[in-house]
């Protein structure tokens, strides 16, 4: 669907957390690994958490820059509520610096430089049943520097039985992590590369963070993960690197974590580069699945690696087409031919928007099924 509204930005300010003060009304931010050292009058990499006389505030909190409705699977989620619709929202700025980002006229734009308005955190659900949505995803810019406004909105949301999605590079402390993330259901974590290489030219960050991050999610929380790896021809397709994430994944978090290769095409600063070929997806896919990884999935194009398979007997459990479900067969989160549980969360009933409507409580009944 198309954008819903960009709105206008608010004016009042809200104080952050994850801050400490320091000597000469300097401000320490360690939201994120960054830790940024900001003076007064000055914000953060990310432009958007800021320092005024010696306090730091988030001028994200309240103040979404872009607000659509989306199939879940362009997150991408592939075993998370198939064919349902999220209501996704943005604010400006980032803690990374992508060359090849895809959003970057709000990610790397000032929250002065977009349009926005005040959106207050118990509104949104609001607008998310409105339009039909199960679902609610913080993305297109990076949400963990708007993590306040994150955590009042995902309490707001689970008063009408709403699910949340962080769509995210994974760029956090562990101080904040569970602050965030115990609040979240579902989480796809943009793995951009698997060198230290390509981290710090392309990104102007840092791999181990990313993969603690990774870490964290599996083995500390019951947040559902997938992870997504953009291929750049030249910059990270290599097989040999694209072996070394795939045996990485299967080592640390297990063969169940659903993994995406999708498809770069040129933006920002990489107008040189060409957009990904099929082929390069497919062997990917290939190399992550001789690897010992169950699900394995090809984006941003026509394939039949959209499609979710039971790695017991092959049987194509969901089958899609870019980010539609053309036919979900799962009985009950399991395999029909053979009853192989496929791990994923799974709708078993109505929609959460249209039982919210009917009791004005709770709603949604949801099977989970953990690796």
């Amino acid at each position: 669907m198309g954008q819903l509204k960009i709105l206008q930005k608010t004016e009042e300010m809200h104080e952050g957390r994850w801050w400490e003060p320091e000597a000469g009304g300097r401000v320490h931010c360690y939201l994120c690994p960054r830790h940024c050292h900001i003076h007064s009058g000055q914000s953060g990499f990310c432009f958007i958490r800021v320092n005024q006389g010696g306090k730091l505030y988030s001028l994200g909190y309240g103040a979404p820059a872009a607000l659509q409705v989306d199939p879940i699977e362009k997150k991408p989620l592939n075993h998370f509520l198939p064919g349902t619709r999220v209501f996704s929202m943005g604010t400006a700025g980032c803690n990374m610096g992508c060359f090849f980002c895809q959003n970057w006229d709000i990610s790397k734009s000032r929250q002065d430089q977009v349009r926005s308005q005040p959106v207050a955190p118990e509104d949104v659900p609001l607008l998310a049943l409105e339009h039909g949505c199960d679902s609610l995803a913080f993305t297109y810019n990076e949400p963990t520097i708007w993590g306040e406004y994150v955590i009042d909105i995902c309490r707001a949301a689970k008063e009408y039985g709403l699910k949340t999605v962080m769509v995210s590079n994974g760029y956090i402390t562990y101080e904040a992590f569970h602050d965030i993330y115990d609040h979240i259901d579902a989480a796809n974590i943009d793995l951009k590369g698997f060198t230290e290489g390509f981290y710090g030219k392309t990104t102007l960050t840092h791999l181990q963070p990313v993969l603690e991050t990774l870490e964290w999610l599996r083995k500390e929380t019951k947040v559902w993960l997938e992870i997504t790896n953009l291929m750049i021809p030249t910059l990270n397709d290599d097989p040999a690197e694209t072996r070394r994430l795939a045996e990485w994944i299967l080592t640390h978090l297990g063969p169940d974590v659903p993994l995406h290769f999708t498809a770069f095409h040129p933006d920002f600063k990489l107008q040189d580069k060409p957009r990904t070929p099929p082929e390069t997806l497919h062997r990917a896919r290939a190399i992550a699945r001789e690897t010992g990884l169950h699900y394995v999935y090809e984006g941003n194009i026509f394939s039949d690696g959209a499609n979710t398979a039971c790695p017991g007997c092959g049987e194509v459990v969901v089958r899609r087409s870019w980010h539609d479900v053309l036919e979900n067969r799962l009985v009950e989160g399991a395999c029909p031919k053979c009853r192989a549980i496929i791990p994923g969360v799974w709708r078993k009933t109505g929609c959460a928007s249209s039982k919210a409507a009917d009791s004005g409580g709770t709603a949604g009944n949801y099977e989970h099924l953990n690796l």
